[in-house]
């Protein structure tokens, strides 16, 4: 919301507080108020409170795992029908997708307790916002108890659903070959059709010529370590084509030979990840991709995903006060500015403490020597640096990444500020 909008909601509060007061006070104009005034403006303390809904300014907000290597950040579909966040229910479709939180209508609640001498106050104020978040809209859906899943995508994953060949060959090269067996046998346990599409071996002269997967390239034969190589010449049969697994079982084997560069006379650095990385991304559709990049997060990189439902804060502000008494006057505006701490959730409860600002002004009404209420606006904003950190994430389900790819914790960054109006009562003892 742009700063025009919060001034006039806090123009609307104020005028409408003024009107209403205004009328109240008319009616009773013909009452002595030179007891409620000497009252009023004695020593005494005092409690309020007040309901506050709010419109946030929640801006620019970005979440990554701990160590900074999310890539991308991905949606997830939920169907409802289970608890476990799995690896295929992701739109890949959507990178990155703006991250928006709504307007607080309802849980908006503040109390204090003050002590006012003569026109000033000085006050302890506890208030309560809840900013939800808002709908995909028309890429997916929040879950039933109006939460929203994101994968915290890395390398492999985003390379390959967002068509980066280069990049996904360069990220391929650092990954260890036994990860990349690990991968293998997952995708064909699986989606074995996608497999067959990866490192399929090429025929030679003739119909039957196909390369086959060894531990080594041998020239003078049909004998290859290069993922996706061509046969040789038909007096070397070899009539059945050879795929991924196959490349996994003979020419990885364990993962300690062959990764990322074959073996043999005319092998080229990094060959068979560049190899890999221009099947999976010339040869595969999107939906297959898909699975892919949710496969390359369960068994090689690890994926974190956050579980967003809102961002809620608690805040505890010290706030000085002058309220501006007129002559025999029931009526008197007031102006406050207070510093104190916000103690923001984001993730699964996890409280962040943040130093914080908040300026209000309006109107009060004096009804009796102990009652008051008052109407008006404020305005609300969290300092710092805008950086969350040690924000707690879930697993994708039946996670097989290797240990401590997987981050247990997240970190968020953005700007908060909301503002709104204030409508309450304060009892003076």
């Amino acid at each position: 919301m742009r700063v025009r909008s919060y001034s006039n909601l806090f123009l609307a509060g104020v005028m409408a507080s003024i009107v209403g007061v205004t009328v109240s006070n008319a009616a009773k104009a013909d009452q002595d108020y030179g007891a409620s005034l000497d009252a009023r403006r004695s020593s005494h303390f005092y409690i309020g409170l007040d309901y506050s809904p709010a419109f946030s300014k929640i801006r620019d907000f970005k979440i990554i795992e701990s160590s900074g290597e999310t890539a991308a950040v991905y949606p997830y579909f939920d169907d409802g029908r289970s608890h476990a966040i799995e690896y295929n229910k992701f739109d890949w479709n959507t990178p990155n997708p703006r991250i928006g939180f709504k307007d607080n209508t309802l849980l908006a609640i503040g109390s204090s307790i003050g002590y006012a001498f003569s026109r000033a106050r000085v006050e302890v104020e506890v208030g309560y916002e809840s900013f939800k978040i808002k709908d995909r809209g028309k890429g997916g859906k929040k879950e039933k108890d109006g939460s929203a899943v994101y994968l915290l995508a890395k390398e492999l994953a985003y390379s390959v659903a967002s068509n980066q060949q280069d990049k996904l060959a360069v990220a391929l090269s650092k990954v260890k070959g036994k990860d990349i067996v690990n991968f293998a046998k997952a995708l064909e346990s699986t989606s074995p059709t996608i497999g067959e599409k990866v490192c399929r071996t090429r025929s030679g002269s003739g119909e039957k010529n196909y390369a086959r997967y060894v531990e080594k390239t041998s020239r003078s034969s049909n004998d290859t370590s290069l993922c996706g190589d061509i046969g040789g010449t038909s007096a070397h049969n070899s009539p059945r084509v050879n795929v991924f697994k196959d490349f996994a079982a003979k020419t990885l084997g364990d993962g300690s030979r062959n990764w990322p560069t074959s073996s043999g006379t005319k092998s080229m650095e990094n060959d068979n990840a560049n190899a890999v990385a221009a099947d999976l991304v010339k040869n595969l559709n999107m939906e297959e991709k898909a699975i892919v990049a949710g496969l390359f997060s369960r068994t090689i990189e690890g994926g974190e995903a956050a579980k967003i439902s809102a961002i809620s804060t608690t805040s505890v502000m010290l706030n000085v006060c002058y309220d501006f008494y007129g002559k025999e006057s029931s009526i008197a505006p007031y102006a406050c500015a207070g510093i104190g701490s916000n103690f923001v959730g984001i993730v699964d409860s996890h409280i962040v403490p943040k130093l914080a600002y908040k300026l209000k002004a309006g109107i009060g009404c004096q009804i009796s020597p102990e009652i008051s209420i008052f109407a008006g606006g404020f305005y609300h904003r969290i300092l710092g640096n805008g950086r969350y950190a040690d924000l707690p994430v879930k697993r994708l389900f039946y996670d097989e990444s290797p240990k401590g790819r997987t981050k247990n914790t997240a970190v968020a960054n953005f700007s908060m500020s909301y503002a709104g109006g204030e409508l309450g009562v304060r009892l003076a003892f």
